[in-house]
């Protein structure tokens, strides 16, 4: 245990204890992706199920973090902008394209596509902040786009000459393309406000937002079932990916920094995938696994460079 990376006599426990935090919250987003899958056969829509995650994670956020939100209100306020921006980005968009690429296609073909978000990421940075990107770096963007191309065509080529694509695979590509911006964004996040109050100011930007739209869908698209599997998804959605998700990702980058928590970020294809063969029966295909490998490979040739 005491050849953890940075780990000394006196954090190996934190760091052990973060490890466990980091690899719990993708475990809950991982069981959000299945229960947005699992929705379809509840017959309950994207942006309802969306709502009502938020709806429950807020009160959560609310009861344990609200005096620190409240304290921290004149900041809030100032930032204002940027956390509305954030919130809409995040908390709505993200999460409602992903939802709807769900209704569409299975978790594991999303959850494979999302895969290529460290690169994604990566080339965001050579975008917008002209980051140099090395050679292996390059090699890295191409196995991981490679690998998610063959997972969306299925390994079959007349896909491309037809133009067959299904279209919940464009809705899981916009997806990931959403949470590499909130990622990168996440960079500019206003040191002087803690992360929980952020999260939870962002929680409840998004539930006044989405309260309009989950009226509309109510009303004109398919009204919201309250059964017992409904309400069992959503206090599942609110409570483990919306609130102890967040959270434990939180806690667990606190403790081990963000350079270590963002490896962590890599499980979460890897646990989605397996609980939706376990829970969902989903089939593996070998494009799924030589797929995976190329997004593996170039996610190590983009993100674990050697030091100089």
């Amino acid at each position: 245990m005491d050849n953890l990376p940075g780990a000394t006599d006196g954090n190996t426990k934190r760091l052990v204890s973060g490890y466990a935090l980091l690899t719990a919250g993708v475990l809950f987003w991982a069981g959000n992706a299945v229960v947005g899958r699992a929705a379809v056969g509840a017959d309950i829509p994207p942006l309802t199920l969306n709502f009502f995650r938020w709806l429950i994670a807020l009160a959560f956020f609310m009861a344990i973090f609200g005096r620190a939100t409240w304290a921290q209100r004149q900041l809030l306020w100032k930032h204002r902008k940027f956390i509305a921006i954030y919130s809409v980005l995040t908390i709505i968009g993200f999460n409602c394209t992903f939802y709807i690429a769900l209704q569409k296609t299975t978790v594991l073909q999303a959850s494979l596509i999302q895969s290529i978000l460290p690169v994604l990421v990566l080339l965001l940075g050579l975008i917008v902040l002209k980051t140099k990107i090395t050679g292996r770096q390059w090699w890295g963007v191409i196995f991981s786009i490679g690998g998610a191309a063959l997972i969306i065509i299925r390994g079959d080529l007349d896909i491309i000459k037809s133009l067959r694509i299904q279209e919940g695979d464009i809705w899981a590509l916009a997806a990931v393309f959403l949470w590499a911006l909130q990622a990168f964004l996440m960079r500019y996040r206003p040191s002087t406000i803690d992360i929980m109050p952020f999260m939870t100011a962002l929680a409840a930007i998004g539930v006044i937002v989405m309260t309009p739209m989950y009226i509309w869908e109510s009303t004109f698209v398919k009204p919201t079932p309250f059964t017992h599997e409904s309400i069992m998804l959503f206090l599942y959605l609110g409570i483990f990916a919306g609130f102890l998700g967040t959270t434990s990702w939180n806690e667990g980058t606190y403790r081990t920094g963000h350079a270590q928590a963002g490896y962590f970020g890599n499980l979460y294809p890897v646990f989605a995938g397996g609980l939706a063969i376990l829970l969902l029966g989903e089939t593996l295909h070998w494009y799924h696994t030589i797929g995976a490998g190329l997004v593996v490979a170039g996610i190590w040739l983009a993100i674990f460079t050697k030091p100089k």
